[in-house]
């Protein structure tokens, strides 16, 4: 079955309660498109989750190349709130609506007889802040999905608790004039501790402490549960999130039963492991999809 032509459109969303948005972009598909993808054992949906700061262009590459590797799969990216920790929960689901209502039209039309297979792609704590927030989202609006919906995750650079390096070097990464840096420095030290000492007021803990947990709940998702693979991507050579922190992250995800892959790349930056060994990179992606399918050339998902 030939695939129909595809556009994508912005899925766009701006908070009340403040000036700042939460912007996503889906790629639609027709009936047919998620029928050839089901029946070539492709992801029906990939959804994106970016890294904070992360650039279109540099979104975009990620985009085609899993438009190469399953031409038939719709996909939604999602944007990092940079102010994220410091808006209500009600805020940040509510700017997420938009993207409940495109994952909702995206499983009513799913042709009957082939549920959904959805392939999560979670980039840095920026990308896993917004997967815990669409999660939450979701619940709310009480979506459910069909028997045998199928799921997998890839966790690319991270996750990590946001210490005060890691918070440093996650918003200063892409300032080159020193002087900025320095008042960026001064600006996150002040609001770093006040988030740390309302953390700690409201008894929430360290900062990503409860949304590291959460992405290691087996019912984070309608889709998701302990059969859900997943893969971690990281670096020895990631200056934000620690190998060891990954490290040890996945060790409990085996604890709770999550069937779980390392790719470990020893020099690579942070979101930057496809550009240093691309072949090695999707290659890992399409083996995580392939083993949960139990196919020999796709990428399977949940609840196998």
């Amino acid at each position: 079955m030939s695939s129909t032509s595809t556009t994508t459109d912005p899925v766009h969303s701006e908070s009340a309660a403040s000036a700042s948005s939460t912007n996503g972009q889906a790629t639609k598909r027709t009936t047919s498109n998620l029928l050839q993808a089901s029946n070539d054992g492709h992801p029906t949906l990939i959804i994106i989750f970016a890294w904070l700061g992360a650039t279109a262009p540099t979104l975009r590459r990620y985009s085609d190349s899993y438009r190469k590797l399953y031409p038939s799969s719709a996909q939604i990216v999602v944007n990092s709130d940079p102010l994220r920790f410091w808006k209500p929960a009600s805020v940040r689901e509510r700017a997420l609506g938009p993207i409940v209502k495109v994952l909702e039209d995206h499983i009513a039309k799913t042709p009957g007889g082939h549920p959904p297979r959805i392939l999560l792609h979670v980039m840095s704590n920026g990308g896993v802040c917004s997967l815990v927030d669409l999660a939450s989202a979701i619940r709310k609006r009480g979506l459910r999905t069909p028997d045998g919906t199928r799921c997998a995750m890839v966790i690319d650079s991270a996750p990590a608790l946001a210490t005060f390096t890691v918070t440093h070097r996650a918003f200063t990464a892409g300032i080159r004039n020193r002087l900025k840096k320095y008042l960026m420095m001064a600006f996150l030290s002040s609001v770093y501790v006040v988030t740390v000492l309302v953390g700690f007021l409201r008894r929430s803990g360290w900062p990503m402490q409860h949304e590291m947990e959460a992405l290691n709940d087996p019912r984070l998702l309608p889709w998701t549960s302990t059969r859900t693979r997943r893969i971690y991507i990281y670096s020895s050579g990631d200056q934000i999130v620690p190998a060891r922190g990954v490290e040890e992250h996945a060790a409990k995800a085996r604890l709770a039963g999550f069937p779980t892959q390392m790719a470990h790349f020893a020099r690579s930056a942070h979101v930057a492991h496809a550009r240093e060994d691309p072949d090695k990179y999707w290659r890992s992606i399409k083996t995580l999809w392939a083993a949960g399918a139990n196919i020999s050339a796709g990428v399977g998902l949940c609840r196998l």
